[in-house]
């Protein structure tokens, strides 16, 4: 084998490799869903906050005299950081009245919280960047929802259309995620978050 040949091998090789190595593992789609689906409830939460929390890397868009956004862009959204600030957010009251206030401030907040600290994300671990668009269901509005959230009344099927990539140190490689969510209360009033038709990095 001739150096030109070789030299050619060397460069298919060079190529080859990091096309094999990027293919995400089961594992890595398992992070990413996951962390798609805890982003998309802890923004839901945010946006019921009076006023709306704004998370980092977080942007909503909401056409004029909507009440409820169409769309959720995230740039570099980080869960660890998500966490935090939900966290701060939690901190316990010195009395029921300061306790209730706080929850009637974000209903959902527990919620959010809840989903963030069970997955246990730290800051670095995992980044989303792509949008969310919801759809909300015929009818329903800001007062309806926060209604339904706060009488513990059930909530509707949300749908949430994501193309979102998910990078970080709990990842070997980046995962883009597209399809949608359903989010919703079960009979039993428990809030559940059901991943459907997605596709992974386009297939």
């Amino acid at each position: 084998m001739n150096r030109q040949t070789i030299g050619l091998v060397l460069i298919l090789l060079l190529v080859i490799a990091p096309l094999t190595a990027a293919k995400p593992s089961e594992r890595d789609i398992l992070i990413a869903v996951t962390a798609i689906s805890d982003a998309t409830i802890a923004n839901v939460a945010a946006y019921l906050n009076t006023p709306a929390l704004n998370l980092p890397g977080s942007i909503f868009e909401k056409e004029a005299r909507a009440t409820l956004p169409k769309a959720l862009e995230l740039k570099d959204a980080d869960l660890g950081i998500y966490r935090k600030t939900y966290q701060s957010l939690n901190k316990p009251q010195s009395n029921f009245l300061l306790s209730l206030l706080q929850s009637a401030k974000g209903p959902l907040n527990d919620v959010a919280l809840l989903f963030l600290d069970t997955h246990e994300w730290e800051e670095g671990q995992v980044s989303l960047t792509g949008r969310v668009s919801t759809v909300w269901g015929e009818g329903v509005t800001l007062a309806s929802l926060m209604t339904s959230v706060v009488t513990g009344g059930a909530i509707d099927p949300i749908e949430a259309i994501v193309d979102v990539t998910a990078a970080g140190t709990r990842l070997s490689t980046d995962v883009s995620i597209s399809g949608s969510f359903l989010l919703f209360t079960d009979q039993e009033g428990y809030f559940v978050i059901e991943p459907r038709e997605l596709k992974v990095n386009g297939e």
